[in-house]
């Protein structure tokens, strides 16, 4: 069990040097994934629509996505500061890429755990926070469609 223990502190190590800056968002993205995928199991097990292996692998894979769409939004606030420095441009902010990806994502978790909430027990989820949050995902992709 320390083996575990040494490996479990070097990637928790390795992860807040590399991701200093992102630490708070990496942890608010996994923590709102995890629970919503608790929430998500439980409302199978209580609901109708029990528990389906191929729903649940296909959430598996989004859940991949959107970490990969997190790391890769830490990747752009990476690349294009250094990449222009190359050229002799420097930018005089941190760009938000890894910031916007990872509140979105937060706000998508937060939907989905609401949803599950309520569908597990709709007397612990008041539904105007449902509908607050759906309302606050519409006005973000609102946002995004009038900026094409």
């Amino acid at each position: 069990m320390d083996w575990l223990k040494v490996l479990l502190s070097a990637v928790v190590g390795a992860t807040a040097t590399f991701c200093h800056q992102y630490g708070l968002i990496i942890s608010a993205v996994v923590i709102s994934i995890v629970i919503d995928c608790i929430t998500g199991l439980v409302k199978s097990k209580v609901s109708a629509e029990g528990w389906d292996s191929k729903k649940a692998t296909k959430g598996f894979w989004k859940k991949i996505a959107l970490l990969v769409a997190l790391a890769f939004g830490m990747l752009l606030d990476f690349f294009i500061p250094t990449t222009l420095a190359e050229i002799g441009v420097e930018i005089p902010f941190h760009l938000p890429f890894a910031l916007i990806i990872g509140c979105y994502i937060v706000i998508n978790e937060c939907i989905s755990i609401c949803e599950n909430l309520y569908i597990i027990n709709p007397e612990v989820m008041p539904k105007w926070i449902i509908n607050l949050l759906k309302i606050a995902k519409e006005d973000i992709e609102k946002i995004d469609d009038n900026k094409k």
